[in-house]
């Protein structure tokens, strides 16, 4: 993930309060942070070609066990 890009994901602190949200949604963190670099990768471009297709990537993995 881009450094700083996600400032509450710096700090011990933010990312405890993170897992336990992710913990309660049943949600990797791991699958979170996936979520968060697809559309970081996508900044800057005025059309966000392939984003829905990388996000249901992600989310088919969650479902099927396959995430991190």
């Amino acid at each position: 993930m881009a450094t700083n890009a996600v400032t509450v994901l710096n700090s011990e602190e933010g990312r405890s309060l993170v897992r336990k949200k992710c913990r309660a949604a049943k949600i990797p963190i791991s699958v979170l942070e996936e979520l968060i670099e697809a559309e970081l990768d996508q900044q800057g471009k005025k059309r966000k070609a392939g984003l829905w297709d990388e996000i249901d990537r992600i989310l088919d993995d969650l479902d099927s066990g396959e995430s991190p």
